[in-house]
């Protein structure tokens, strides 16, 4: 059972390939799980507001993965904007 499961996932793309494929290491490659996410996922926004709620405050060290089509760098420098999303979708 997939501790993180969310009802949304079942339409992931990310369900057709492998799983280490998501979590790459430095020097993997991270272009092919991005390019899945960003032309085949219909649940890519939801995939990423899931790990921006998970990562919420922490710093790249404490992400991993591809998530949304973002690497942990990209959602670690997007966090303002997230956050500047929920506020205003608060309000």
């Amino acid at each position: 059972m997939n501790v993180y499961y969310e009802p949304w996932t079942i339409y992931a793309a990310c369900r057709e390939v492998g799983g280490d494929s998501w979590f790459p290491e430095e020097r993997e490659d991270r272009l092919t799980p991005r390019a899945i996410c960003l032309t085949r996922c219909t649940v890519r926004l939801q995939c990423l507001d899931y790990a921006m709620r998970r990562e919420q405050g922490k710093s790249t060290s404490y992400r991993w993965g591809i998530f949304g089509g973002l690497s942990p760098a990209k959602r670690t420098k997007y966090e303002p904007e997230w956050l500047a999303e929920q506020e205003v979708s608060a309000a």
